[in-house]
């Protein structure tokens, strides 16, 4: 089986999953001042101020979370990943048809891991050799293949 070729795409980023880390990080900062108002006896404006800084405080760490909101772009060079030109390993980590969410690792880059959510409006070129990169086989566990001949056996007479 032959490793797929070299790929280069722009991805950008899936707008839902954006939104959708920004929610929840307001959700969570605004139960977190639920939780404190109920915990202290504090004034309604005191609460509300409580709210507000803490739910921004929340947006701002989902939008952290989310990852990259800029275009990034995404290499397959054969042999490894590398996004925005610094090399790692790239994980699906869930799959569902137009929406992909990656996990990019940087073993020899130093740093921490980075989410990745990619969506596609429409079947493409670009996400089929996407799938085939991202699903095959890492270069290390695929043999070198070569094809072994055999002469046909000759009868003698």
């Amino acid at each position: 089986m032959r490793p797929p070729p070299p790929l280069t795409l722009q991805c950008v980023p899936s707008r839902a999953w954006r939104g959708g880390c920004t929610g929840v990080g307001a959700a969570a900062g605004l139960a977190l001042a639920g939780w404190l108002a109920a915990q202290q006896e504090w004034a309604l404006p005191a609460q509300v101020g409580l709210a507000g800084a803490l739910a921004l405080v929340g947006v701002m760490l989902g939008r952290r979370a989310a990852g990259p909101w800029h275009a990034v772009a995404l290499r397959w060079d054969g042999r490894d990943w590398h996004v925005d030109d610094v090399p790692g390993g790239l994980q699906v980590m869930l799959d569902f048809g137009r929406w992909l969410l990656l996990l990019r690792h940087r073993p020899r880059a130093g740093g921490g891991k980075r989410w990745l959510a990619l969506s596609f409006a429409r079947e493409a070129g670009g996400q089929r050799a996407l799938r085939a990169a991202l699903y095959s086989r890492p270069p290390e566990a695929t043999p070198d293949l070569q094809p072994h001949v055999r002469a046909p056996d000759r009868a003698t007479d």
